[in-house]
């Protein structure tokens, strides 16, 4: 007996009610979908010490993006080159499996557009929840590891309201 393939429409569904799920738990405040273009969902919260973030699923290619996670990041920069050894790093199996990312079942890519960093990950057909809740627990790692090394306190201090008296 064969499989029901998923339709882009399942796939959508289970995105909504992944990231709905993070926001009924309290991790995302004031959680919404938001207009986005054509053959997207879009998807605004606070997140990280109250700064909005935006995520985009892209249903023809089954992309979830995390928009400018990293604002001011210039492209092949040492802070550009560090966050992607960062995430690749969460990607080899000595990593303990609940924290790694298999690429097996989620793909993943690190964009520098304009010195914004975002980070898409590609969610296979039948790993869809698998991709979304490894995404937000990876970003997780980027915004509570990976920011948290002290050559980042005035990046912190510029776009994630790090309180310079708290630093």
């Amino acid at each position: 007996m064969s499989r029901p393939t998923r339709t882009k429409s399942d796939d959508l569904t289970s995105v909504r009610a992944s990231l709905q799920h993070y926001a009924t738990r309290g991790a995302f405040r004031s959680f919404s979908e938001v207009t986005g273009l054509p053959g997207t969902a879009a998807f605004r919260f606070l997140w990280f010490r109250d700064v909005t973030f935006q995520v985009v699923f892209t249903t023809r290619t089954r992309t979830l993006t995390f928009v400018n996670l990293l604002p001011g990041v210039p492209a092949r920069s040492a802070m550009d080159r560090h966050l992607r050894a960062f995430v690749k790093a969460r990607t080899l199996r000595s990593v303990p499996e609940h924290r790694r990312l298999d690429l097996a079942r989620v793909g993943m890519k690190v964009l520098n557009r304009g010195g914004g960093v975002s980070i898409a990950f590609a969610l296979k057909p039948r790993h869809v929840e698998y991709g979304v809740k490894k995404a937000v627990h990876l970003v997780h790692e980027v915004l509570m590891d990976f920011l948290n090394e002290p050559q980042y306190v005035e990046y912190n201090i510029d776009h994630f309201n790090l309180n310079p008296e708290m630093a």
